[in-house]
């Protein structure tokens, strides 16, 4: 039988588009990557391609598209980010899934009427629509009026033999020997919540002067990152907080290795692949009180749970999470079987493969 190809639609150099098409790569599959950003990291053998055409109109655009689904012939187009889906209908007739992140249905107030009402059009007219959690998956059949078949749960999934407590951290080559340890994995944008993390870390540091605050960037809004900075600057913090610059995949287990606990306060999210592997690497999460995450954190048993615009909730949960004891034991190997029994990236993905199978 020959190789299926499957066509990806999205932001190529986004680790959860790379992610996604590099595993059915791996697989055997044929696989190219329609890319409205940059060019990402892949397999040997998968084909990517830009569309361009930076300012030019949705006709423009569904032009390009066009062209370029002619040119690659795939047998399933798979669109990450829910409105991305709405050019690729307009221009391919075949098999369509469609994947939604959560900003693209939870922040309604992003797009306007005739935005929303489109892309309700488009995921109407998909075979099927994945998402990451059930919350996400309730909002847009409620929203949108999909069939209950038509939405499918399917984690973005983890490398738990990659992501796992055991192996080397970063403690060393950082010079933080010794250091109580925060890590905000979360981008600078301000869906993200920043200025709370650091507010809320400049409390902790008052209880616990040893805490030391990590911060990663990749790509963020730059007037945003310089808003924070100003923020760290302006509570005498630049001793104690780092921000990191874009890191290599491979080494994100030993940063999380490194981090006493985890910190993932946005506005709004959906089932963040950074929680997965902070939980499977054993670093304890201090996450929003979010109905997503609700479906995998269980206060004070799998992580905390907290208020993102309440500066002492996040204080309090940090100061709570870096207590040692058994207590915090039990929340780490908790929540590593956990994301073992239920978010393995080779489970969820082979489930992907059954659904492709049936288009």
């Amino acid at each position: 039988m020959p190789r299926r190809h499957l066509c990806f639609v999205g932001w190529a150099d986004h680790v959860h588009v790379e992610r996604w098409a590099g595993y059915f790569a791996r697989q055997g599959y044929e696989v190219s990557v329609i890319s409205f950003s940059g060019l990402g990291t892949y397999p040997p053998g998968v084909r990517q391609v830009r569309v361009g055409l930076s300012g030019r109109g949705p006709r423009w655009q569904q032009a390009r598209l066009r062209y370029l689904l002619w040119r690659l012939r795939p047998d399933i187009v798979h669109v990450h980010w829910a409105h991305f889906a709405v050019p690729v209908r307009a221009v391919w007739p075949g098999p369509l899934v469609v994947t939604a992140w959560g900003s693209d249905v939870y922040r309604r107030d992003q797009f306007d009427t005739e935005q929303w009402s489109r892309l309700g059009h488009s995921l109407r007219e998909t075979e099927l629509v994945t998402c990451d959690s059930d919350d996400l998956a309730a909002a847009m059949r409620n929203e949108f009026g999909l069939a209950e078949d038509r939405v499918r749960v399917i984690q973005w999934g983890v490398d738990t033999d990659l992501f796992n407590p055991m192996g080397t951290d970063l403690r060393t080559e950082l010079g933080l020997v010794g250091r109580e340890i925060v890590l905000s994995a979360r981008n600078f944008t301000p869906l993200y919540n920043q200025e709370t993390v650091v507010r809320a870390f400049a409390r902790l540091r008052e209880r616990r002067p040893n805490a030391f605050l990590l911060m990663k960037s990749y790509g963020g809004d730059a007037e945003y990152i310089a808003k924070i900075r100003a923020e760290i600057d302006a509570l005498g913090l630049n001793a104690d907080v780092r921000i990191l610059e874009t890191m290599p995949y491979e080494q994100m287990p030993a940063l999380y290795r490194s981090a006493d606990v985890t910190l993932s306060i946005p506005l709004s999210d959906a089932t963040p692949m950074s929680l997965f592997e902070a939980m499977a690497s054993g670093s304890p999460c201090v996450v929003c009180d979010l109905p997503s995450l609700r479906e995998w954190i269980t206060d004070r048993r799998t992580g905390f749970l907290v208020d993102a615009r309440s500066v002492e909730a996040v204080a309090q949960a940090l100061e709570d999470a870096l207590m040692p004891g058994q207590a915090r034991d039990d929340m780490r190997r908790a929540a590593r079987e956990l994301v073992v029994a239920r978010a393995s990236q080779h489970a969820h993905m082979a489930v992907a493969g059954q659904c492709y199978a049936c288009l």
